[in-house]
């Protein structure tokens, strides 16, 4: 694939399709991620486990788009992103949003400078309505929204231990894990059910360094 690049992969399934910008990773990487997220699984309880095909970096979530409106975002995506370079992203913790009591997420921490640079750009062309920095993660689980007592009780005392110490305090694994990211991906949301499925739409290549 040439340099900034866009490719058509497949066909959306709607005419308003539910898109995000995101950073892909290369299997080898998931499985790696997958041994962090066992520690997570073997911690924590009511936890939604992101499904290894499903692992993603969001950059930027833009919602029920009509496809009109997804032609115009592509092109100035295209044009945005034909200055950023591949570079490398770092992971090196794990974290949580959300408080002890009502968590949301959990994580792996990504460091990495050129996508900061990278995400910030493209939040400055398309901002949100409620602006929030942007913070390299990974996410690796979802806190179910309906728990019971004894499921509250077990995670918020992790979490305020957490709150308060290191995430290795809790016996889970020193984080040391990267990945290159060498292009970026406009994805589809579809629902299948009650499940989730990811579908790369289009492809924007990095230039080489």
């Amino acid at each position: 694939m040439k340099e900034n690049e866009v490719i058509t992969t497949n066909k959306y399934s709607s005419n308003e399709p539910r898109i995000f910008l995101a950073v892909p990773f290369e299997d080898s990487f998931k499985r790696q991620v997958i041994r962090y997220q066992a520690a997570l699984k073997n911690t924590f309880q009511a936890v939604h486990w992101i499904p290894i095909e499903n692992l993603h970096l969001t950059l930027k979530f833009f919602g029920e788009t009509k496809l009109e409106k997804v032609e115009r975002i592509l092109s100035e995506l295209g044009s945005l992103l034909s200055e950023f370079k591949v570079h490398n992203i770092y992971f090196n913790d794990f974290g949580y949003f959300g408080t002890p009591r009502y968590p949301r997420v959990l994580f792996l921490k990504g460091e990495s400078e050129p996508l900061i640079k990278l995400a910030e750009s493209v939040l400055k062309r398309f901002p949100d309505k409620n602006f929030r920095p942007f913070r390299p993660h990974l996410t690796l689980g979802k806190f179910l929204k309906r728990q019971s007592q004894e499921e509250i009780e077990h995670n918020e005392k992790l979490l305020r231990a957490w709150q308060s110490g290191l995430s290795i305090d809790l016996g889970l694994p020193k984080v040391e894990i990267e990945s290159q990211v060498a292009e970026v991906t406009l994805m589809e949301t579809i629902f299948v059910g009650r499940a989730v499925k990811y579908e790369i739409r289009h492809k924007f290549s990095l230039k080489s360094k």
